[in-house]
């Protein structure tokens, strides 16, 4: 798809927010078809969903989970944004049901809003990757274990319930490659089969439009805490927020 107007932002309303929070991004370029606008904030630290009437001169977004209360810049690209899934995913007893999965692929250079956006509040049972230059435990992620990863490390009394959901949002550059997932997990009866699961999933709808993702679940040699590990091929910069919402 070619981009024949690159983004321009001329203001953007309010300055934080939390997740739920409607943010009006004004200006111009912005894709005629909603999924077809990727939006971050806070630094790329929360993603934000295009809203059904946004425009192509008026962007509004919703905030999703929040990992972490932080400040940074509002970044926006256009692309092509496709809204397809797995069915669902097994591992051992555990389910994975998609209820919505969409794959966005950037078409231009991301636009900055020049602002710093404040993130006020931190979602309950959210976690946040950190990008780090190679995977500190033993995990398989297609020979680029020594290469850049993303990282989430989840806490030592994790416990997920059956029919919980969970959100992911994963933006991985350079090119850009975003994926924004919800699912609902059943039937498992360990969490490391779950999040092997979700890893899974992530490569899984990834490679629906043809695109690399290599993930691996682990369990940490010296705490013993479980870790979620994504990279792609040429991985420079990133952010993934895992949130799971108890049934």
């Amino acid at each position: 798809m070619l981009v024949r107007e690159s983004i321009k932002i001329d203001s953007i309303e309010p300055a934080e927010g939390r997740e739920g929070t409607i943010v009006t991004i004004r200006g111009s370029g912005f894709g005629h078809h909603v999924r077809n606008n990727c939006v971050v904030v806070g630094g790329m630290a929360a993603c934000a969903r295009a809203e059904p009437d946004s425009t192509p001169t008026e962007l509004k977004v919703r905030i999703g989970p929040v990992a972490q209360e932080t400040a940074g810049e509002i970044l926006s690209w256009p692309g092509v944004g496709v809204d397809l899934r797995t069915e669902g995913i097994s591992m051992g007893d555990t389910r994975l049901e998609f209820s919505e999965a969409t794959v966005f692929r950037n078409g231009a250079p991301v636009t900055a809003a020049g602002v710093d956006f404040k993130l006020t509040q931190v979602s309950p049972n959210t976690y946040k990757g950190e990008l780090e230059p190679s995977a500190a435990s033993q995990v398989r992620l297609g020979g680029h274990e020594k290469d850049a990863v993303m990282r989430v490390r989840f806490p030592e009394n994790l416990r997920l319930a059956q029919q919980s959901s969970v959100d992911i949002c994963l933006v991985l550059k350079e090119p850009t490659l975003a994926l924004d997932i919800t699912a609902t997990i059943s039937g498992h009866d360990n969490d490391e089969d779950a999040l092997r699961a979700i890893a899974k999933g992530i490569s899984a709808n990834a490679e629906l439009v043809g695109e690399q993702i290599h993930t691996d679940v682990a369990r940490n040699a010296d705490d013993g805490r479980l870790e979620l590990y994504v990279t792609k091929p040429h991985l420079l910069d990133g952010m993934l927020v895992v949130h799971f919402n108890p049934a």
